[in-house]
């Protein structure tokens, strides 16, 4: 049923012929309708709609027609497309802001975490009695000794023996024996020999103690004492408990044991689950060519990379 002409419609057609502009706008606006609503997705859509309708009674008068929907859906897409260019670029600026912020925060932190650990080492310094076959004319050593398996070295090693010299002026590292490492953990990726090589070549580190245990023990510790001098034994910020016993706490209850946070982010066994999952993605795209086989893939890096431990890497 045709709606009748009003006198609205009357004057708006009069100007729409009198004005060119308008006349393109409401020509493209009629080819927009007419090819939109002929599609076949929208007939679909609609008749899809309209049966739902139905379906829960709503009279055949109210239904969708292939008009309103394209109508209904051209609103809503722009009104999305004027947001996004409205609102959306606020957004990303904000986000970047906030971004800077962070970073600029982080800084902060780490400025204040270096401020901490300054202060916690002029306290140390502070604190540390003279030692008496020192004279007062020579400065005061502050000696400190650290221990670990350090297998397959990394940056996280290099950053505990930096944090823990700067503890001190002499620092002494304790390197645990094989035989200690295979029986609470099982076996290093590479021996004592190679182990020790590695932590003497680090700058930072001023004498090396081969064959430590490595779980520490009070008597241990008083033998380390003793022998090297040491004035603080220091570890990472984590918990050492074994047998519900923490480790160092004899050391703490004299007042000589000093923490250093962890480097997050590596470890030689997060370095070797890599090094595994590197061969199994280097093994299956080899199976997929038909070429190799798991056990010259597996074996080939183990040589390479294990540098003779290829049976710690598969243990």
């Amino acid at each position: 049923m045709e709606r009748p002409t009003t006198q609205a419609d009357s004057s708006c057609s009069s100007s729409s012929s009198n004005n060119p502009f308008m006349s393109l706008v409401l020509s493209i606006r009629e080819y927009f309708l007419v090819t939109l609503t002929t599609h076949p997705f929208v007939s679909t859509s609609v008749s899809k709609i309209n049966t739902v309708l139905l379906y829960v009674n709503v009279p055949e008068k109210s239904l969708l027609t292939n008009e309103e929907f394209v109508l209904s859906s051209t609103a809503v897409v722009v009104t999305l497309i004027i947001y996004y260019v409205l609102f959306g670029k606020r957004h990303r600026r904000k986000r970047k802001v906030l971004a800077e912020e962070l970073r600029v925060a982080q800084r902060q932190v780490h400025v204040l975490e270096e401020q901490l650990f300054n202060a916690k080492i002029e306290d140390i310094m502070a604190s540390t009695p003279t030692r008496k076959n020192s004279s007062s004319q020579q400065p005061r050593q502050i000696r400190i000794f650290m221990d670990g398996a350090f297998d397959v070295m990394h940056y996280g090693h290099m950053n505990a023996f930096r944090l823990g010299r700067s503890l001190g002026t002499y620092l002494i590292v304790g390197v645990n024996s094989d035989e200690s490492i295979k029986e609470c953990k099982g076996p290093p990726l590479m021996n004592d020999e190679e182990r020790m090589t590695m932590v003497k070549g680090c700058k930072f580190v001023d004498e090396v103690v081969p064959n430590c245990p490595y779980i520490m023990t009070s008597d241990y510790l008083d033998y380390i004492f003793e022998t090297y001098d040491v004035d603080y034994v220091v570890h990472g910020d984590d918990p050492c408990i074994v047998d519900g016993k923490d480790v160092y706490a004899s050391a703490k209850r004299l007042g000589r044991y000093r923490s250093i946070p962890r480097t997050e982010g590596v470890s030689t066994t997060e370095i070797v689950g890599r090094m595994l999952l590197m061969t199994k993605h280097h093994h299956m795209r080899h199976k997929q060519r038909g070429r190799g086989n798991s056990v010259g893939s597996l074996s080939g890096l183990s040589i390479t990379g294990g540098g003779g431990g290829g049976g710690a890497v598969g243990g």
